[in-house]
């Protein structure tokens, strides 16, 4: 068989395995990648002579970006994913059980497969490189980890590392999988020739130790089921019981580790894999990262790149997205109208740095450089040589339209002007703009560092060029952009809204904040209708019904609730009362909503609560797509 994927080079006494996919930027971990690996395999083990096998790839900052999703979408039954699984079973046995040690070299993304396949490796080194992501994705997919990822995983790991990185999908770097023996050795980039020759030496002359973090405590049942129950209690505050996928897999290993042999073991994984994989919600989940995919595809790559920016503003929005920008650009530049404000912005700013120190996810060193690329200042002046200026400053037409006049006086021509608005007009702020190609709207959302989608607004003088250069820096900081046409609350805001307002109309007949807010997150939204609008802000929420009602007439109807807690100044979190009260840190039902509301209150059942919160965003959805607005 001609390898299309796999290159096997014997020089000596070591035998290297190259992964490099044909017409493809990565590599993908695909079953006729595994029948290549499988046949090369084989040839290594009747090479006598050899002593050790390198596995690498060929790929710039990929090793392997995980499994071909392509392939699970088009199974049709669970037996056909059971019987395909246990070929690749096959071919990872046959690499663990290979009669010479073996050696993955991970120089970029290791993900989902490529996390199996490496896992089955004697060995594992990597480079620090900034693209070496080690993540077992695929509870966002709807299923777990297949070819025995949730055996050898705790076997390596240990249980609470394996656990931690199989339930929450997150992404570790090279340095925190040298911490948590993952792998056995890191060094920086350009060291990778001498690294790996002296790594292959030690390994030949038995001077490298397998690394096993699995603990002897793991033997005892008792410590175990605590493990176990702490994982269930922690899934159980962050996902909906709905979302199978981590519960599922939480079963699978319990039911399992140091209870079954090895064969055994993947034959439950196996076949709990192959209902999730064939189940409806993994379709979907699956159709959504293609979604995701195309959509973060869906630009032209621009020679004039966006490197630095200003930010306009001092609020939350704006400090989340100096953040963001002080995280990925070069220099990031803060436009203030008084400087005493400077300092509370940097110590906010710094906040979100402080807990990826703690969490480790950034070291003190990248924090400080990051945090060194942000200046100030508190005047038009020294804007020119920036490539983006985002303005977040408070949503007043007027306000809005003076400071861009005073912007357009100082600075370039190619600087692309944007504005973070919610639901103001980008055509009708375009109008006090004289380069209007370079003018467009950028609406991040609340926390900016967590929540990966943003609107861009083009107005209809808005160049493919600008739109183009935004797509582009927004995707290297890690968002999902969508383009949105011009129209009042554009996409988020125009479904999230009514719902809000609806839940606050449901209250003003009947029920409860509790008994709402509860009825919502078991139905499988991250959190209740009055959690969120308190989270948002009482205020944002009356502004923007208030152009929604006037954009689309009678069928936003406003809550006078909300109305009377935003006269009262009752704003939410930022206040300190809103629907709940939120002193001393304790989060409690605010008491003085009872006097707001009608005495005459009638029951309301969950299916109606549901059903009214739930349709009203589906129906203006459906005018979304029919109004072509995205």
């Amino acid at each position: 068989m001609k390898n299309l994927n796999l290159k096997l080079i014997v020089k000596n006494d070591i035998a290297t395995i190259v992964f490099d996919m044909n017409e493809s930027k990565v590599n993908i971990l695909s079953f006729s990648v595994l029948e290549e690996l499988s046949i090369l395999l084989d040839e290594i083990n009747k090479n006598k002579d050899l002593k050790v096998l390198l596995l690498k790839s060929a790929k710039k900052n990929n090793f392997i970006a995980g499994a071909n999703i392509k392939e699970i979408q088009a199974f049709k039954s669970e037996k056909d994913v059971y019987d395909t699984l246990f070929q690749g079973h096959e071919v990872l046995n046959k690499l663990e059980n290979l009669k010479i040690p073996s050696i993955a070299y991970i120089n970029g993304s290791c993900l989902g497969g490529g996390l199996e396949l490496v896992l089955a490796c004697t060995y594992r080194i990597a480079s620090t490189n900034d693209k070496t992501i080690f993540s077992f994705p695929e509870i966002k997919l709807g299923f777990f980890p297949g070819l025995a990822g949730t055996q050898r995983a705790p076997k390596l790991l240990g249980l609470v590392n394996a656990l931690d990185l199989i339930l929450s999908a997150k992404k570790i770097d090279a340095k925190k999988a040298l911490r948590i023996k993952l792998v056995n050795e890191v060094f920086a980039q350009g060291q990778e020739e001498f690294k790996i020759k002296k790594f292959i030496e030690n390994v030949i002359n038995n001077k490298v130790k397998v690394a096993n973090k699995s603990s002897f405590i793991e033997y005892i049942p008792f410590i175990r089921n605590i493990i176990y129950k702490k994982a269930y209690q922690s899934l159980e505050k962050k996902v909906n019981k709905d979302f199978k996928a981590p519960y599922k897999a939480l079963e699978v290993i319990a039911a399992t580790y140091k209870k079954v042999s090895f064969k055994e073991a993947i034959k439950l994984e196996a076949k709990e894999f192959s209902k999730l994989a064939m189940s409806a919600q993994s379709k979907y989940l699956i159709n959504l990262f293609f979604t995701f995919e195309k959509l973060n595809k869906n630009y032209e790559k621009t020679e004039d790149k966006i490197e630095s920016s200003v930010i306009l503003g001092n609020g939350v929005m704006a400090k989340g997205i100096i953040f963001l920008f002080s995280k990925y650009l070069k220099e990031v530049r803060i436009k203030v109208r008084n400087l005493d404000q400077i300092q509370n912005i940097l110590k906010d700013i710094f906040k979100i740095y402080d807990y990826l120190i703690k969490s480790r996810r950034l070291s003190k060193t990248q924090v400080d450089f990051n945090m060194n690329k942000i200046s100030y200042t508190n005047n038009y002046e020294n804007l020119k040589s920036n490539d983006l200026i985002i303005e977040a400053i408070v949503e007043d037409l007027d306000i809005k339209k003076q400071t861009y006049i005073d912007l357009e006086k100082n600075i370039d021509k190619n600087t692309i002007i944007a504005s973070n608005t919610s639901s103001l007009s980008i055509e009708e702020l375009s109008k006090s703009i004289e380069n209007k190609k370079n003018f467009l709207g950028i609406h991040f959302f609340n926390p900016v560092n967590l929540m990966p989608l943003v609107e861009v607004i083009p107005s209809s003088h808005t160049s493919k060029e600008t739109i183009n250069r935004v797509f582009e820096v927004l995707i290297s900081t890690g968002k999902t952009p969508i383009l949105v046409k011009d129209c009042a609350g554009f996409i988020v805001n125009r479904l999230l809204l009514p719902y809000l307002n609806e839940a606050a109309l449901i209250l003003e007949e009947g029920s409860s904040i509790e008994e709402i807010d509860k009825t919502i997150k078991d139905f499988g939204m991250p959190m209740g209708p009055f959690t969120l609008v308190d989270t948002v802000g009482i205020d944002i929420a009356y502004k923007v019904s208030n152009i929604l009602a006037d954009a689309y007439g009678k069928r936003v109807k406003k809550s006078e609730l909300i109305s009377k807690l935003y006269e009262l100044k009752l704003l939410g979190r930022k206040s300190g009362e809103g629907f709940y009260s939120y002193e001393n840190k304790t989060v409690v039902v605010n008491p003085s909503i009872e006097a707001l509301i009608n005495e005459t209150r009638i029951d309301i059942k969950k299916e109606e609560i549901i059903q009214r919160s739930m349709f009203i965003m589906i129906n203006e959805a459906a005018r979304c797509l029919e109004e072509n607005i995205v």
